[in-house]
């Protein structure tokens, strides 16, 4: 799986990446054969691209340049260690199409993988089909159906003991001495790549859940909500409440009724919600299907012809975004999709109701504004939060903000679960990308003109 979303230049890193693999290997293994002055040739080749790799902000074109040259001298240099295919018309055809491909995503047309789900429900990301764990698991048939269709993948987790069932929750306290109740952070770590090869690496999110007195960790894939699993497993009352933090205030909710019930115990390793249901070693703990995100195209040519509006869905680069640097200060590489709500000069705010205004006037356009602001809870618009959380650069809109010269304020359709511009401030003019124009996948009836 991508990461929050692909580098429109990650698969010109990897070739490159590749072509650099290659010319180590000639020159260890050919160069008492190859002359010296094809050689030099190939390592200064070598350096330049490295150099290319290494400049921020990418430049895509100077690195396709730097990797046709070096190419060149390899295919004299290579010997049988390169090309490794039938010959150097193959190798220059790779090439060649991986250049074409990249102009197309650089100037036309771009995919995106939505993995999470802050333009919920506009647009996917990996969603749950929860089922309680002694449920029927969809047969072999149906499984090989819904992968092709939505990309799903079914999990049933065995118990590893047999106990009460708990999850893990852990008291955060504050300077005035109140403190809240919330479940235990997840561990995030680098996965191996695609097949266990390192190659287009992702996340993965481990998760505990005790099972009277026995921790099992629990790995899920980065970026989903496993938290949602539990809920809808073991508190399926809560999880239909329909509260404006959706599920933070649903477990809100399940841990304010455990302490009055006195559910929530100190154990050896922790404090644990117990949930009232058991498991049985070997048994289901958990069942339930992940549906992938949506994979789109993104039009990269229209904002070249027009200025980007208020209402529109888009995509940007968070390179220039300090809100988004990492914790040693380097910049994000990835790309965003969140809606435009603000453009220069507008003055934006979120009334106490949760409608979003624009210079004092609520927004009834487009419809996924529109629906946020009159709630359309059954459609999955639960209005908006003036807030969401962030550091310096967050922009809060309990008090009216005015959108900067040459920047544009980005807010996502499922306001409690999108760290936006209220979280990491605004969006540079420079940086928008394009408009997501057509949804490739779920096969579903999601599929079609991206909204």
């Amino acid at each position: 799986m991508f990461s929050i979303f692909a580098s429109k230049a990650g698969k010109t890193r990897k070739i490159a990446k590749q072509l650099l693999e290659f010319s180590v290997k000639v020159d260890l293994y050919r160069r008492d054969v190859i002359p010296p002055a094809d050689l030099a040739e190939q390592l200064e080749r070598a350096d330049e691209l490295r150099a290319k790799l290494k400049e921020k902000p990418f430049q895509l074109v100077e690195v396709e340049t730097a990797m046709e040259r070096l190419h060149g001298v390899m295919c004299r240099n290579g010997g049988m260690i390169y090309p490794v295919s039938a010959g150097t018309d193959y190798t220059d055809m790779v090439i060649m199409a991986a250049i074409v491909a990249g102009g197309i995503r650089s100037f036309f047309l771009q995919p995106f993988k939505i993995p999470t789900n802050s333009m919920w429900p506009t647009y996917n990301g990996m969603t749950s089909e929860v089922r309680q764990p002694n449920d029927p698991v969809p047969g072999f048939g149906e499984q090989a159906l819904r992968k092709v269709t939505l990309w799903a993948s079914t999990y049933v987790i065995p118990a590893e003991a047999s106990g009460e069932i708990g999850v893990p929750v852990d008291y955060r306290r504050y300077a005035d001495g109140s403190f809240q109740i919330g479940l235990r952070p997840k561990v995030s770590a680098p996965d191996g790549g695609v097949l266990g090869t390192g190659l287009l690496r992702g996340t993965t999110d481990t998760y505990e859940v005790d099972i009277g007195g026995h921790t099992q960790a629990i790995v899920m894939p980065g970026d989903f909500g496993f938290e949602g699993v539990l809920l809808r497993t073991y508190f399926p009352t809560e999880a239909a409440l329909p509260l404006r933090r959706q599920d933070a205030d649903r477990w809100q909710a399940v841990f304010r009724k455990a302490m009055a019930e006195g559910r929530i115990k100190q154990t050896p390793a922790g404090s644990v919600l117990l949930t009232g249901r058991k498991a049985v070693r070997g048994e289901p703990l958990l069942n339930f299907d992940i549906l992938t995100g949506d994979m789109l195209f993104v039009d990269r040519v229209s904002y070249n012809f027009v200025a980007p509006q208020r209402g529109d869905t888009f995509v940007f680069r968070t390179s220039n975004i300090p809100g988004l640097n990492d914790r040693f200060g380097n910049p994000s590489q990835n790309y965003y999709v969140k809606r435009l709500v603000g453009v220069p000069g507008e003055r934006l705010r979120v009334n106490a109701e949760g409608q979003l205004q624009v210079n004092g006037v609520a927004v009834t356009a487009p419809e996924p504004i529109a629906a946020n602001n009159r709630r359309e809870v059954s459609a999955g618009y639960y209005g908006y939060l003036p807030e969401i959380g962030g550091d310096r650069y967050a922009i809060p809109l309990n008090e009216e903000h005015t959108v900067r010269d040459h920047h544009y304020f980005a807010m996502g359709d499922n306001s409690a679960n999108s760290y936006d511009s209220r979280g990491w401030g605004e969006v540079p003019e420079g940086d928008v990308v394009g408009q997501p124009l057509f949804i490739l996948h779920p096969f579903s009836a999601r599929w079609g003109w991206a909204k």
